[in-house]
């Protein structure tokens, strides 16, 4: 990139890696990345705008939107999934006890209220998603819930699809598997990673990802791909980094790609699926896919490889 013959794309390179990691920062490029969306793309404006997907007794799942963050930890000023799900909870239950035949007394209510009140402070969420990651985020509504959860993550009872678009033409007549381990880059500032072939890479640990073409077309212009990625491993942007790897780098992924694609409205990952065997019950969530032209007019696609709906 240049500006007046002066070649700064090392110094944007730094701008937005500081901008991701470094927490006074997020409210910077959140705003910068909601000035580069079109008009028919969706963002949450309030905590009551959410997708719920997924409900029973124990579990919630959400359709997370991309570049909303998880809690307040992460970026107190801002509009956080977290906080959307507890008020969406405590507005629910709020209209069903209001809604009541008999109406309630002074006692009765104070008491529900209590209940409400400890309910959703029990609210939390059972794993995390990137920042600029879409999809399916899983909240348990209890201690034991949550503990369950865990326990299923710990002993690989998760199954998690993911959606990308890819910059290129991916071919492929069968699943491609990329058995490439990942580590923090010593080189760069914040929790930057890389794969185990990068010479500054350091504790790197195993990570396996199975990925399917999908789809080719176009974005913005350019050719595209749609791939289906299960991650077998949960390593910090694995899909981010196995697709560089590969040689076909999500599209609007400003951290791993040179230059740095920041011209798109978002990072093009969407959690997809979510399947957790907890002992209590199933988990079995799906959020729709928001790469079809409907949706954002720039991907066009032109040829179908696999059909989404097959799986």
């Amino acid at each position: 990139m240049n500006l007046l013959g002066i070649d700064v794309s090392g110094a944007c390179a730094t701008f937005s890696r500081l901008c991701y990691f470094g927490a006074p920062w997020y409210s910077v490029i959140l705003q910068w990345y909601r000035q580069q969306r079109s008009d028919h793309y969706r963002y949450p404006t309030s905590a009551d705008d959410i997708q719920i997907v997924y409900e029973s007794k124990n579990y919630f799942v959400v359709n997370k939107d991309d570049l909303v963050p998880i809690d307040a930890f992460d970026a107190p000023a801002q509009v956080n999934v977290t906080k959307q799900v507890k008020q969406w909870f405590h507005k629910r239950e709020t209209e069903r006890f209001l809604k009541q035949d008999r109406p309630a007394t002074d006692e009765q209510t104070e008491q529900w209220s209590k209940s409400l009140a400890q309910k959703v402070e029990d609210i939390r969420y059972c794993h995390r998603l990137d920042l600029g990651t879409s999809g399916c985020m899983c909240y348990a509504r209890s201690p034991s819930a949550s503990y369950l959860a865990y326990k299923a993550f710990i002993d690989k009872r998760v199954l998690k699809y993911y959606l990308a678009l890819v910059h290129g033409h991916l071919h492929a007549s069968y699943p491609i598997f990329v058995d490439v381990p990942i580590g923090e880059n010593a080189s760069c500032y914040g929790r930057i990673m890389c794969t185990s072939d990068h010479p500054y890479c350091t504790s790197a640990k195993p990570a396996q990802s199975h990925i399917d073409v999908l789809e080719h077309g176009e974005y913005d212009g350019k050719p595209a791909t749609k791939v289906m990625v299960r991650i077998l491993t949960g390593k910090r942007h694995q899909i981010r980094l196995h697709m560089n790897y590969l040689g076909h780098p999500i599209i609007g992924d400003y951290l791993y790609t040179e230059p740095i694609d920041y011209k798109p409205h978002r990072i093009m990952l969407h959690a997809r699926s979510l399947t957790i065997h907890t002992e209590q019950e199933l988990i079995d969530a799906l959020a729709k896919d928001p790469f079809v032209t409907q949706i954002d007019p720039k991907w066009k696609k032109t040829r179908t490889i696999y059909p989404v709906n097959r799986w």
